[in-house]
């Protein structure tokens, strides 16, 4: 697998694609509102024991809801009720473990983890967890022995994947470095008032750079130079690694069709290759996906070709759940196969394809009514809940792009527009998206400047909400 990581940063916004063989097979985005991963002290303000929940002031504009089985306390005996232990007004260590959504306030956990590329450490736990991608027993029980030696406070430890390409001395300093983390969150914990931030998680470049640091990566593209330097210096000396950071000016996600990738991920339907698609529908409860045989007849017997379409679904469903950040509990409608080894073929494949995912997935098996039943863990905004909003003339039942991820479009296109011969660009709309893109007025000054255009923005009230027009003035 060849794998390419494409960076696009603005004041308003940065987005990270992994492409993978060429395609689009995931997407981060990040502004000034992420939080996952940031450690809290926080605050009790409510105490809920018939919800099983405590709610937490972290000095966001919402409460954080803290569920009663995250909550780690050394003092807990067995068979009392943790909730019974807390009090309003107490102080908490806590860590965002997802982001706030709709008119729901940030999850989070006082069971925190530390994150580095080969490790993760668990300060309230102990015992040595190892990938199960490391399947060699010698390597694994070289691993654990590695970890227990360097580990003297006997904390919780995750042995990453990443490990089978690392020396041990890598592993060594970078358990270390995650100590010296948590030393330095407890002490600035003694040290601060509740609510505030006291450990900020890395940026999403960092981030992804720190998750897909490995031999499958052939190169970053940046569009931002001071960025790109910053990224050569985090892989620098690290073993086995050998990739390309290059600047490259414009839009990046445009100009490698990784634009058109993203659109096509907010539809239901998604065709295959073959003349088939797939029909996903997300709900609050799970997602369900129907396979469908669309256009494709095949040219063998009705169970072949049903075999064949399968094998081509079980490959893009995994490739959609990352795309679409799906989460939750996952419904697969496969066409019906009467051949068993059929269907374990398609199961196999569905396997292999989902072990290239970060989040960890769970295949429960196939369900009374012939659906394929698995799970897959989000703690992150999906597409669809990012780039879309209810519509008010359907009250909800359907979906259209949202006024903040249209001006962000807009803007990104001003941006890279200096091309332009005209001194003037203007950019015509409806009301109520151009209101959006004209209170923005910090980054309106900046794209001019970037531009070395004018920005002129003209109203226009029989435009749809969704539609715009960019176009060069007069002067």
């Amino acid at each position: 697998m060849k794998r390419e990581i494409i960076v696009e940063v603005y004041p308003w916004e940065s987005r990270v694609g992994i492409v993978e063989d060429g395609r689009l097979a995931e997407v981060f985005w990040a502004n000034e509102d992420e939080k996952v991963g940031n450690i809290y002290k926080g605050r009790i303000k409510d105490i809920l024991p018939g919800l099983s929940c405590v709610f937490v002031d972290i000095g966001l504009g919402k409460n954080a809801f803290l569920y009663a089985g995250d909550i780690v306390m050394e003092e807990k005996k067995p068979g009392v009720n943790v909730l019974n232990l807390l009090k309003t007004g107490q102080d908490v260590l806590v860590q965002v473990k997802k982001e706030a959504f709709s008119e729901k306030g940030a999850r989070v956990t006082c069971d925190v983890s530390i994150p580095g590329h080969l490790l993760v450490l668990l300060p309230f736990q102990t015992g040595i967890s190892i990938s199960r991608k490391i399947t060699d027993d010698e390597i694994r029980k070289k691993l654990k022995s590695i970890v227990e030696a360097n580990n003297p406070q006997n904390m919780g430890v995750i042995v990453r994947t990443a490990c089978l390409d690392a020396e041990e001395e890598e592993i060594t300093a970078e358990m270390q470095h995650l100590y010296h983390i948590w030393e330095k969150i407890k002490k600035k914990y003694k040290e601060s008032k509740a609510p505030s931030l006291i450990y900020e998680d890395m940026d999403v470049l960092e981030r992804t750079l720190r998750d897909y640091l490995d031999g499958n990566t052939s190169r970053v593209v940046i569009n931002n130079r001071r960025l790109k330097e910053k990224a050569a210096e985090f892989i620098l000396n690290r073993a086995n690694v050998s990739f390309m950071v290059q600047y490259e000016e414009g839009d990046l996600f445009e100009k490698y069709g990784l634009e058109k990738d993203i659109r096509k991920a907010l539809k239901r339907k998604v065709w295959l290759k073959s003349g088939g698609y797939l029909i996903i529908d997300e709900t609050e409860a799970m997602t369900v996906i129907d396979v469908n045989s669309g256009k494709y007849t095949g040219k063998d017997n009705f169970e072949d070709t049903v075999y064949k379409l399968n094998l081509e679904a079980a490959v893009e469903i995994p490739r959609q759940l990352r795309l679409r950040s799906i989460g939750g509990i996952i419904l697969i409608d496969f066409i019906d196969m009467k051949n068993k080894k059929n269907q374990a073929s398609v199961i196999e494949v569905l396997k292999n394809e989902l072990a290239k995912d970060k989040a960890h997935t769970r295949i429960i098996g196939m369900t009374g009514l012939g659906f394929l039943e698995m799970t897959r863990k989000k703690s992150r905004y999906g597409i669809s809940e990012f780039f879309t909003q209810e519509c008010g003339t359907c009250g909800g039942r359907g979906r259209r792009i949202n006024d903040f991820a249209l001006s962000c479009e807009i803007k990104r296109k001003l941006a890279n527009m200096g091309y332009l011969e005209s001194q003037e660009i203007i950019c015509e709309a409806h009301p109520q998206l151009l209101q959006f893109v004209a209170n923005d007025e910090a980054n309106l000054a900046y794209i001019e400047k970037k531009s070395g255009k004018k920005i002129k923005l003209v109203s226009n009230q029989d435009m749809n909400f969704h539609e715009y027009k960019i176009y060069p003035g007069t002067i």
